[in-house]
């Protein structure tokens, strides 16, 4: 897949078992996880953050066990590419508060651009968005 934003590219294939996890997973709005990408450019990898703090409007990761897991990915040859998080019917765009958070974490981990996956369960819907 090619997604695109502002004259952004990134050039990356979803294994279909992912998405299939992704599906399984996040069954509500406001939940999420983090997604790898292997040396082939496929994102091989999501882990559901099953310890993040959520509620009807608003889901906060567990950054500290996030970190863990991306660093277990690292010895693996597994890259973290970005988050999947979940919204409700309906609610097609990024918050203004995800594109904040997509922001800081870019900064932070010192990545060019950043996949944002959403996800509507009620519609089984994926959206792509790279920050």
């Amino acid at each position: 897949m090619k997604t695109r934003k502002n004259d952004k590219i990134l050039n990356y294939r979803i294994d279909k078992t992912v998405l299939e996890n992704i599906q399984k997973s996040l069954r509500i709005p406001e939940t999420g996880g983090i997604l790898g990408i292997d040396e082939n450019g496929i994102v091989t990898k999501f882990y559901y953050d099953s310890t993040g703090i959520t509620s009807k409007l608003r889901y906060i990761p567990d950054v500290k066990k996030l970190n863990t897991v991306i660093e277990n990915w690292a010895t693996e040859g597994v890259s973290f590419i970005g988050f999947v998080h979940t919204h409700p019917k309906g609610a097609e765009k990024l918050s203004e508060l995800d594109i904040e958070y997509a922001e800081k974490i870019k900064a932070q981990c010192s990545l060019s651009e950043i996949l944002m996956l959403l996800y509507i369960p009620a519609e089984e819907k994926f959206l792509q968005y790279v920050i």
